[in-house]
């Protein structure tokens, strides 16, 4: 496969470090998360109102349009013509070892996104919050300031990375039935209901929840791609600090044969697209990304759940054609 991005999968530590924070330099969340505009009377003012607002002149009285300052060398290092966006997610937009999708969008797109994505988290909490303090109160859950942003702002795209935290890791051996049981490998009737019927109405509840926000904003989700399960996790030498989140399970439950292991893995992931895609075929704002034909499960796995970098860059392109088509 040719793949314009496989100098990605040499960086180094500090290249990715790099990489990563120069995508951020240029967006206009960098700027939210770190300045605050002012009317003369102390009153803040958002970002988004600043234009409709004020106006910047230069030292010779001229007005510049706010949209000059889109180059990346100025003060302020906004990105001209770019659509802002807003993302919500796991580990695929927030992956401290590697790249993510998000880094690629900001990167090699020119995107300006304001990420609320935190690895490892799942649906349900990214959906409808399910922390809580030590008196076993409701925290505020983080769905209230995703909102709160996409109402400010209204992106044309939210970016949703969700569900792949609900099957594998812990999950993963709710859906299968031990070896010596005799049943079948996968419990169908519980994956049926928990993705068809649980995580599609999440998906549901969640397009509601933006289209409350913001009518016209369009939501753009994916299902992941075809993995193997190889016991690898992220870690350094032998030490896991992160997974494996597959191998495990399936050796629990007594299934050894790495053909029907493949297979076990590649149904979760197909009942999962397929879901996603009936949720799309019923809702205009809702996209789904299908990277099943995209991705290499052979070779383009940095462990069990996450990517090389090259094959991020690859996907965020899959991305990124979609938003230009909208």
């Amino acid at each position: 496969m040719d793949n314009k991005y496989s100098y990605m999968d040499d960086f180094s530590d500090e290249e990715i470090t790099n990489f990563k924070e120069e995508g951020k330099e240029g967006s206009f969340a960098n700027f939210e998360e770190n300045f605050a505009l002012f009317d003369k009377e102390g009153k803040e003012v958002p970002i988004v109102d600043f234009e409709k607002k004020f106006t910047i002149s230069n030292r010779e009285g001229k007005e510049v349009s706010f949209s000059n300052f889109g180059l990346k060398s100025n003060a302020l290092g906004f990105r001209p013509n770019r659509d802002n966006l807003v993302a919500e997610g796991d580990s695929w937009f927030d992956y401290l070892p590697g790249t993510d999708l998000i880094d690629c969008l900001r990167n090699h797109h020119g995107y300006n996104i304001t990420n609320y994505a935190k690895a490892g988290d799942t649906l349900e909490n990214m959906i409808y919050g399910t922390g809580i303090n030590g008196s076993f109160q409701r925290t505020t859950p983080s769905i209230d300031k995703v909102l709160r942003k996409i109402g400010q702002i209204k992106p044309k795209v939210f970016l949703f990375s969700g569900g792949g935290n609900d099957i594998a890791g812990d999950e993963f051996s709710s859906y299968l039935n031990h070896n010596n049981s005799g049943l079948p490998v996968l419990r169908k009737d519980y994956i049926n209901n928990i993705i068809n019927v649980v995580f599609k109405k999440y998906f549901e509840d969640l397009i509601a929840k933006v289209a409350s926000m913001s009518s016209e904003t369009h939501i753009i989700a994916h299902g992941y791609g075809h993995t193997l399960p190889t016991g690898k996790g992220v870690g350094i030498f032998s030490f896991n600090f992160s997974g494996p989140w597959l191998r495990p399970a399936l050796a629990m439950k007594g299934v050894f044969d790495p053909v029907v292991q493949k297979d076990a893995v590649e149904k979760m992931i197909n009942s999962f697209n397929e879901m996603l895609s009936s949720v799309a075929s019923t809702n205009s704002k809702f996209h789904h990304i299908d990277f099943r034909k995209l991705i290499d499960q052979h070779n383009d796995w940095a462990n069990e759940l996450h990517l090389r970098n090259s094959a991020y860059a690859r996907a965020a392109d899959a991305i990124n054609q979609k938003i230009s088509s909208l």
